[in-house]
Order: C-alpha cells, then structure tokens, then sequence
C-alpha cells in the first residue's frame, strides 16, 4: 500500500525521462516513493490508484485523428476533475508507454512538466489545488497502441479487415484494463466521468461510431471531416468507444409505454450490401427489445440519448454505452449486450471481484429475451445451453484474483454459471418480486456502482426474508447439486427419496424446494419438496396411478439428477402411510387439526413455498395446529419422526 512516507526520487533518471520536470519540486510536494513510480504490465498499482483518488474526474473531452486503415492515433484530451484533498499539486494519469506525450497545458493554456514512467505519467500542476477546486489538464500525445491482447477480447485498439465483408475498420475495446493503451484517462470503476464529448478527425469516406448523440459532422478540408459526439450521462472509462470505418447508417425508434416520445435507435452497418440482408431479423429485434427490457428492468437508462450498435471484425460484443460494439448480430447477443446498458453501464460492478453483477444478469437477459419474443423450443435451448456451459469447468461466481482478465471474463462461471445462480434466485422470488429486485437495483444505484453485498442486502430487505443462503450457495460456494431421485407408489401414496451431492464440494449443500411433477392419467400435480439434508424421504397421497415423475421440469436450478421408479421405496415396516395421519380441514381458512395416530410424538413444520419456516411444533401427537397466524397461500406441511420418516402435504390456507 501506500508509504506515507517520501523519498526523493534519483534526479538524474527524471532528467533522461523528461528534462523539463522540476523532478525535486514534484517529490517533495506529492510525497510520491518507489511504490507509486513501480510499473504494472496491465493496471496500475494500489499506490498509483490511491492517488489518482485525489482527483474525481468530471469531464472529458476527446479530439482525436484516426483512420480505418491503422491504429495510429493522436490528438489531444482535455480533462476537468475536482480535487479530493486540501492539497493537490501534482496530476497522475494512465497511458500506455508505446503513446508518445508531446505536452500537457494546464487551465491558462500554460505549459506543464510532465514525467513519464512506464504507463503512469506525473503532471506538476500550475499551482496547489484545494478540496473540490477544479483542476484542467489537456494532454497532447501521439503514437501506435500496443497489441498485447491484454483486453477482453483483443486489444484496446485494434485494426482488422472483417474476413466476411472485407471492411477495414479501427475500433477500441477498453475492458477491463485496457482504456490506457489508446487515451490517457484514469482507470478507475468508481470514478465515473459526469460527462464525455468525443471527437474525430477521419478520412470522408469514413464514419465514426461513438457514445451519446451525434451533435454534428464538420468538414475539415484536405479529404477530412470531424464527427462530433457527445454523452451527459456518467459513464465509466472503460465504456469509452471510438469505432471508424465505412458504415451505412439504418435507423430504428423505440416506443417504451414509459415514453410519450421514442428512442432513436442508430445502427452503423458495413457499407456492404450484405452486412445488413445476412443480419436484418436481429437488427430489427432491437427495438422490441428496448421496449421488453424497458417493460422489465425500468426505462431504458440512456433514453434521451440513444441505442444503437457499431459493427467490427472482432468475435463477439462490447456493451459501449449507448452504442455497443458487434462482430456478429444474432438474437442472443444483441440481447445480452442490449442487457449490460441496464446491468453494466447504468449500474457498474463496484469492483471486477462483482463482474458477476453484470455479466450474470446479461447472460440470463438471453433466456429472458427468448422467453417472451421467441418460441418455447429456442428458449428452452438457451437455458439448457447456460446450463450446460456452467458445468464445464469449477469456481465460485464470486472471485478475488482481479490479475487474471481469463477468469475475470470466464464464460463459464461468470457468464453462464452465475447466469444460472440468477436463474434460481428468480425461482426463489417468483416474476414478480424478482422483477421488483431489479427494477429497484437500477433505481438505488443508478448512475453510480453496486458490490455483491449491496445486491444482497437488496434482496433482503424488498423480500423481507434472508436469502444469504442463497449468496453462500451459489454465489460464494462452489459446484451445483446433483439429486438421485427414487420413487414407488404403493397403494394410494407415493414414496420419494433424494439423495443430495456436490461433485466439487462435500461441504455445500444445496438448501431448495425442488418442484417435482407428477404425471397422472388426470393430469400433472406439482408438488415442492424442501431439501434440507443431504438425504431426505417424503410421502404423499395419490389415488390415481402415477404415470411419470420429472424432477424440476422447467430447469430452474443448475443441477445434474436421475429419477428412478424403485420398488423397494416405501415397503419398510415402519412407513409412514396417509392412513397414519390426519389434516382437517384442508384448504381451510383458519386452523387445522393434526392427529399423526403414533405413540411417539413427532415434529411438524410448515414452508411457505420459496423454503422459508414459518411455523414449527416439536412433541407433537394430535392436536390443533395454529395455521391462522400465516398469510393466505400455499404451504407445505411437513411431519418427521424420530426414526427419520418424513410426511409431506400441500396445505392451502384461504
């Protein structure tokens, strides 16, 4: 962490990086040491991050020059921010050592001192700058961008002719670390920019793609012209995108029932004929998109600006804010990155240790989409597709080593098992308490950034229950269930037995009420069962023949399962038969009356659907059971004696 402390830096070594930095004036006053100046291959470290703390930035302003034919950039950024101290003197920003900074201009257009080492540059500042006092700095710089593939996927500016259309296009993608490697900027998820105008200087065959609304083109002369964007909602650094090429504009407008206006909808599609006929359907399914999102989520956030998307030749898609950037349209993932404007862009992951909160919400976005604009067969293929994925490898959802941009980004564990972790919470809530979670999520933390923690407490307090079980199970915990169901009818019960394991944890055990149908010549009765051991044994009554079971048919919960019809299941001496017991009356609309006929006394609880006890009696022989004091619904009684026998029935209260 930071040393308090300062030492001097070795004067002779700022001389040779760069000769006009009062090197013994920046050292003593900034109190920098060897931990701040210390180089970082794809972020900077804790100390360079705690001082670019001293500064919350307010404003950008991008004037850039680039072409589709490189990834040669230069220009200058112009940036506003507001001290966070009594005393700032010295500005600390990111860009990557391969950008040349030609000079920095403080707010009177004087020139400052500047020092680079490695990828954090030191600006002595015109004067001492105090709390909350606003601070200019415009930077000068030039020079071809790396290509490490440090990015999510690639570099953070990237040249490429697309392979299917043959378009040459330059295009940035930032995430997570990877903003410096084209502007110099500070990369920090919790300090989001107030406000973003971006401009470029491009070939006038070109266009350019960017945030927020498209404010003018002007001519520049010599074959130039300028695209003028601008953005005045906050926005995070790595939400930043600037995209050149050629592009045939095709516009769309949504009509959320929120709006009495619409929402312009702009798409930047390759100039080949093409590039739209091959991806009209998902093009189009844009705006019915905006508008279920809109239905489900709250408004668009972004409504008075714009959505649209920008085509590059990169494999897949990037969330940019108001204009996510694709390699490849199909339905799923104009709806997954449509998501991330929602869960991504208007609500940030507080740090990547909670990139679930983005990435898992989007993922199941998917099957949310499917669901209610496709048919029942391509959504059930998206579901069993997440599922599927997320068993392939093993890990928590929620992770510590922010290093890794592999697993940061894994699309098996934080895309689609944590896509499946969301699944199971909304089989927990039900639509719509899951839906008020939501909405209420991009409400409280609009704008701003939100930790795993702070979704947790959420869900608590608009449920008015505890669900950190199922942050510890599924978010914290490693694994899925795995559930050997056997079952027999014998007469007029049905006899179940589950057998709980976690292939990837022997200490995590999955605590669900699994729903379970069964199929009769009558129809199909769902029945819930509460898991909360590792073995559990359950009866209930049937009169008519049971056809088939299905363990939780709707595939809500990440799991693997067998269900065997077993004829040895509910034959022991000792079972715990309908003929055994007695509830009276059932539905009822008050108390009921309990007679288990044993001698030995037994246990009696009742779950309200989603799990949660709430009402227990020990000792119990016969007698009443004061159902009353429980709101109207569904419950389900459970008996246990002490020799394990367990008896379940639905129990309806009026």
């Amino acid at each position: 962490m930071f040393n308090k402390q300062s030492i001097f830096l070795i004067i002779t070594v700022l001389f040779s990086l760069n000769n006009n930095i009062n090197a013994q004036h920046l050292c003593a006053n900034s109190k920098i040491n060897s931990s701040v100046l210390s180089l970082s291959k794809t972020n900077a470290t804790n100390a360079q991050m705690d001082f670019m703390e001293k500064y919350d930035v307010v404003f950008h302003e991008l004037n850039l020059n680039v072409e589709r034919t490189s990834t040669a950039i230069s220009g200058n950024v112009k940036t506003i921010a507001k001290s966070t101290i009594s005393a700032l003197d010295t500005f600390m920003f990111q860009l990557h050592a391969n950008l040349i900074v030609d000079s920095v201009f403080g707010y009177k257009n004087q020139k400052l001192s500047v020092i680079r080492h490695g990828d954090i540059a030191l600006v002595l500042l015109d004067s001492v700058y105090t709390f909350n006092q606003f601070i200019q700095v415009q930077i000068y710089y030039h020079g071809i961008p790396p290509s490490g593939a440090s990015a999510a996927i690639g570099n953070g500016f990237s040249n490429k002719a697309s392979p299917t259309y043959s378009n040459q296009i330059t295009w940035s993608l930032s995430q997570p670390y990877s903003a410096y490697e084209w502007w110099p900027c500070k990369q920090s998820l919790q300090d989001k920019i107030d406000s973003v105008f971006i401009s470029v200087t491009t070939d006038t065959s070109n266009k350019v793609g960017s945030n927020g609304l498209l404010k003018s083109i002007k001519p520049i002369g010599n074959g130039k012209h300028q695209f003028n964007w601008e953005t005045r909602y906050k926005m995070d650094y790595y939400l930043v995108a600037v995209t050149v090429g050629q592009y045939t504009e095709y516009l769309q407008y949504a009509k959320p029932k929120q709006l009495a206006d619409s929402i312009l909808i702009q798409h930047y599609i390759y100039n080949n004929p093409l590039a739209y006929s091959n991806n009209a359907a998902s093009i189009n399914a844009t705006k019915s998109l905006v508008e279920l999102f809109s239905d489900l989520y709250g408004l668009y956030p972004f409504y008075k600006e714009k959505y649209g998307h920008v085509m590059a030749p990169f494999s897949g898609g990037m969330e940019h804010q108001t204009m996510t950037s694709l390699g490849i349209f199909n339905f799923g993932i104009v709806a997954h990155e449509l998501a991330h404007q929602w869960f991504g862009d208007n609500v940030t992951c507080a740090t990547w240790k909670d990139i679930w909160l983005n990435e898992s919400f989007a993922t199941y976005s998917e099957y949310i989409a499917a669901k209610y604009l496709t048919t029942a067969s391509n959504t059930a293929t998206v579901l069993t597709t997440m599922h599927n994925t997320a068993k392939k490898i093993d890990g928590s959802v929620f992770f510590t080593d922010t290093a890794d941009v592999t697993r940061i980004f894994s699309s098996e564990i934080t895309y689609n098992k944590g896509g499946s972790a969301v699944r199971v919470l909304h089989y927990l809530l039900g639509d719509s308490l899951f839906f008020r979670v939501c909405k209420t999520y991009q409400v409280q933390f609009a704008k701003g950034n939100a930790t795993t923690n702070d979704l947790r407490l959420l869900v608590n307090s608009l449920s008015g229950k505890n669900y950190d079980y199922f942050f510890n199970q599924w978010i914290y915990g490693l694994g899925y269930p795995n559930y050997a169901l056997k079952w027999n009818q014998t007469g007029n019960q049905l006899f179940i037995n589950i057998d709980q394991s976690n292939l990837k944890s022997a200490n995590n055990l999955f605590q669900l009420s699994l729903p379970i149908v069964v199929k009769t010549a009558n129809g199909d009765t769902t029945i819930y069962v509460l898991q909360g051991e590792a073995k559990n044994n359950y009866q209930f009554s049937f009169t008519t023949p049971i056809i088939s079971i299905a363990l939780d048919p709707e595939n809500w919960i990440l799991k693997s399962s067998t269900v065997t019809k077993d004829a040895t299941i509910g034959i022991e001496e000792n079972a715990f038969s309908k003929e055994n017991i007695t509830v009276y009356p059932n539905p009822t609309n008050g108390n009921v009356m309990v007679n288990t006929n044993r001698n030995e006394p037994v246990s009696i609880s009742v779950y309200n659907m989603q799990g949660k006890l709430c009402l227990t009696k020990e000792s119990f022989k016969s007698g009443i059971l004061e159902t009353s004091i429980l709101q109207k619904g569904i419950y389900l009684l459970v008996v246990k004696t002490n020799d394990g026998l367990v008896y379940n029935e639905k129990l309806v209260l009026n």
